[in-house]
């Protein structure tokens, strides 16, 4: 199968620029780049699939560039009232310190997951350029109607747009002239929600180097969960590659809790598995989902990816402790990191009630619940039984003096952390 096709069959490849350019560009294996803005200190579970798609190009032979968006992001792309639930759709401008920072750590990433042949910063693109170099040499090339006739400036226009979000597009089209013209880049591919931004960077291309040119680009589809909303969120958020932010437990848990409807989608977007390997684990999986063969193939694969085996086997380990009661088995820390995934409520006092811990953390609704649990002998804590509603949980009686948990029924956990 070729690359074309192969990355066609996994869903990773949506709108294309142009066919007959798009067929030359796998044929001949030419150079892509991907841009990353620098909104934040590590990628998501997002960003990874268009990181896998980097080295899906890489292994295939081409030369893939990443570049990190030193000067778009100081400004940030329009956020898309469609593809998001915030009231405030103008983007909170970092500091240029934040910035710095973030690129950093971005670019450690990138050179970790993405295997790419080089790491660009566009702010080099603009270092020597002044306003009205700017504006000659790259406002000149775009037309206004043509950037109001974009999906997303369209529909910001009826909920405001700055001109500096507004204004986004333009540098990252001019990303693409840049690298077509200095690095022989002739392809760009990244979100589909970027579609209108990449799109223009054809438009300079075409006004600046002619119709013959080379350059092509294509669209990777959002990858959405079955409610519609963008696939690498949970209760609490992002899951972030980087593990001080998501600890690799709730990531595990993330991937294993998917539905089985997601399974065969994730497994072509998230692993290496060949074509014959995913059908197989596909089968095995449809064949008995109840022992989510296929939740845990994607999960071993992408856990041992980022994280490496051992923290793969470390949350298997801590997985298999709670789905069996056996929390006595893991060390502190194991244990910490297992019921982090759980709610948890945090105590700014030496010790709590019972029945205030279980209403305050949201176990229960009222105390009047929490008082018919203790007395029935449904609540434990510290995996040790509470039948008497006048016990209080302490911050000495706890683990390292610094969590304790609560369990209610078999399998509901509530993390207590001491502060």
């Amino acid at each position: 199968m070729s690359t074309y096709s192969d990355l066609q069959w996994r869903g990773l490849i949506g709108d294309i620029s142009n066919p007959e350019k798009i067929n030359e560009f796998f044929e001949n294996k030419g150079s892509a780049y991907v841009g990353f803005d620098p909104s934040a200190k590590s990628f998501h579970l997002g960003n990874y699939v268009t990181i896998c798609v980097c080295r899906r190009l890489s292994e295939a032979g081409h030369k893939v560039y990443t570049l990190v968006g030193g000067i778009t992001g100081q400004i940030g792309d329009p956020r898309d009232p469609k593809l998001s639930n915030d009231v405030v759709l103008e983007r909170r401008l970092k500091t240029k310190q934040e910035i710095a920072d973030n690129i950093v750590a971005l670019t450690a990433q990138l050179k970790k997951y993405a295997h790419s042949y080089e790491t660009i910063n566009n702010a080099d693109f603009y270092k020597d350029m002044t306003i009205a170099d700017y504006l000659r040499d790259v406002g000149k090339l775009i037309n206004v109607n043509y950037l109001l006739e974009k999906d997303v400036i369209a529909r910001r226009l009826e909920t405001g747009i700055s001109y500096a979000e507004f204004s986004y597009t333009l540098l990252q089209g001019y990303d693409s002239l840049y690298l077509y013209q200095n690095k022989d880049i002739i392809c760009q591919f990244g979100g589909q929600d970027q579609w209108g931004n990449i799109t223009t960077g054809l438009e300079m291309i075409r006004k600046v180097v002619g119709s013959d040119n080379k350059a092509c680009c294509f669209g990777i589809p959002l990858l959405l969960k079955e409610d519609g909303t963008k696939f690498g969120k949970s209760e609490k958020g992002a899951i972030f590659l980087d593990a001080n932010i998501t600890p690799p437990f709730q990531m595990y848990q993330f991937f294993i809790n998917q539905p089985d409807s997601e399974v065969e989608q994730l497994l072509k977007k998230f692993t290496f598995f060949s074509k014959e390997q995913i059908i197989n684990i596909v089968e095995q999986h449809t064949s008995d989902p109840k022992l989510r063969i296929g939740q845990k193939a994607i999960a071993k694969e992408v856990l041992t990816d980022i994280h490496g085996i051992e923290v793969f086997n470390k949350c298997a380990k801590i997985a298999d402790a709670l789905f069996t009661n056996n929390l006595d088995s893991l060390s502190n820390e194991e244990l910490y990191e297992g019921l982090s995934s759980a709610n948890s409520y945090v105590v700014n006092a030496d010790e709590i009630n019972v029945l205030d811990a279980l209403v305050n953390s949201g176990l229960v609704s009222s105390k009047g619940d929490a008082r018919r649990l203790v007395e029935q002998n449904a609540i434990s804590v510290n995996n040790t039984p509470v039948s008497d509603i006048a016990y209080n949980l302490t911050k000495a009686n706890g683990y390292d003096n610094k969590f304790s948990y609560i369990k209610k029924g078999k399998k509901e956990y509530c993390l207590i952390e001491w502060k």
